[in-house]
């Protein structure tokens, strides 16, 4: 099957014998939306057609992320030509004409005789009508480019829109249960005291005691939901981030739970570092949560920290036993709206998150294959400097 780079392309009979003219014509039934090459096809056979003995080709550099080169001959070049400086060895002259409007693309005539003054004036009229259809095609490109940039922003404006409302609308849920919880604790507490001096059973009193204690922690985990999910206005501040990754198992507890998953903790000695507790309790509550629903049929989570004193950094590590990251996966792993779930299974913002959370600390977060199997992900933040 031969490619329209090594055929002589169709063009419209003119009645016109005039260059000029037929390259007029040429270039208003051009479609506004094809292809470059096949338009630069289509000029270049108007020109050359005719003249058996002539080579005529056109190269444009970085158009679509790669060159360009039409090369319209009498007879072929072996081997393929690829460079850009000789379109035509194969022939004894060759004309380099700089393409106007496109200071970067050429216009090639290829000769065995030494190119006269009445051939370098028609080649100008092709290389006017080919800078023409080569900086219209690169403003179609970029239109098109700015359209797309267009899309995805529009798209990830209204993801984003739809999270926060997901997010005003739990903070006001859990406005709502702080109240009947707040009532619950009080009455338990003031109950166990009167039963204390009434001499009250004691398995009564235990399982007064046990109410008070889930209400105690359902309130807990409700205020530390809300400051967790509260836009951040204070600044950075020494911390220790056992206690951030503490915090954020507290959140997956019901998850870890439900995939009967058993997490390992390998706490080295670290210093504090200087961040946010909300967004970086986020880092994790991610990880956690990612861990643990790759994590079929259960297994084991590690987490683990040390500290590099040499770099000055605190490292940790999330280590599951689940079905991995395919290696092709790796480089878009932390890319927006990238995931591996399917339809249904997330929104793919969950490790961009994490990614630009971790940027903002000056940190870096990288992803690996964990050993025999599953997914290790691996957090650096700089230790605090006192």
């Amino acid at each position: 099957m031969t490619s329209s780079r090594d055929r002589l392309e169709e063009t419209v009979a003119f009645g016109s014998s005039d260059l000029e003219g037929r390259l007029f014509a040429q270039l208003v039934t051009l479609p506004p939306d094809g292809e470059l090459e096949d338009a630069l096809w289509a000029l270049v056979s108007t020109f050359a057609e005719g003249l058996d003995d002539l080579s005529v080709g056109v190269c444009v550099p970085q158009f679509g992320g790669e060159q360009l080169i039409v090369r319209h001959a009498p007879r072929p070049s072996q081997p393929r030509v690829t460079d850009a400086a000789r379109l035509f060895p194969e022939t004894e002259h060759e004309l380099v004409i700089p393409v106007p409007f496109d200071e970067i693309s050429s216009l090639h005539i290829g000769c065995d005789s030494e190119p006269d003054s009445s051939l370098r004036r028609v080649t100008d009229q092709l290389a006017l009508a080919v800078g023409s259809t080569i900086r219209r095609a690169r403003h179609s490109e970029r239109v098109r480019r700015e359209t797309s940039e267009i899309a995805k922003l529009r798209e990830t404006a209204v993801q984003s829109d739809k999270l926060a409302g997901l997010g005003r609308m739990a903070a006001s849920i859990v406005h709502e249960l702080n109240n009947p919880l707040t009532s619950i604790v009080a009455y338990a507490d003031y109950l166990q005291k009167r039963w204390d001096n009434a001499g009250a059973d004691p398995a009564d009193r235990e399982r007064l005691g046990r109410i008070s204690e889930a209400a105690n922690r359902v309130l807990s985990f409700t205020r530390d939901l809300v400051a967790y999910s509260r836009p951040s206005t204070s600044d950075p501040s020494a911390l220790s981030i056992h206690d951030v990754v503490e915090r954020a198992i507290v959140f997956c507890d019901h998850l870890v739970s439900d995939r009967a998953v058993t997490i390992e903790r390998r706490f080295g000695e670290l210093p504090p570092i200087r961040g946010l507790h909300g967004p970086l309790t986020q880092v994790f509550v991610n990880l956690i949560t990612n861990a643990c629903e790759a994590t079929e049929g259960g297994g084991k989570l590690t987490i683990e920290s040390l500290h590099d004193d040499e770099r000055g950094v605190v490292v940790l590590r999330v280590m599951d036993e689940g079905h991995g990251i395919a290696a092709s996966d790796l480089e878009r792993l932390f890319e927006p709206y990238f995931t591996t779930r399917g339809d249904g299974g997330g929104n793919g913002l969950g490790l961009n998150i994490v990614k630009t959370i971790v940027d903002s600390h000056g940190g870096v977060v990288t992803a690996a294959h964990n050993q025999p199997r599953g997914a290790v992900f691996s957090i650096e933040l700089p230790a605090h400097k006192r």
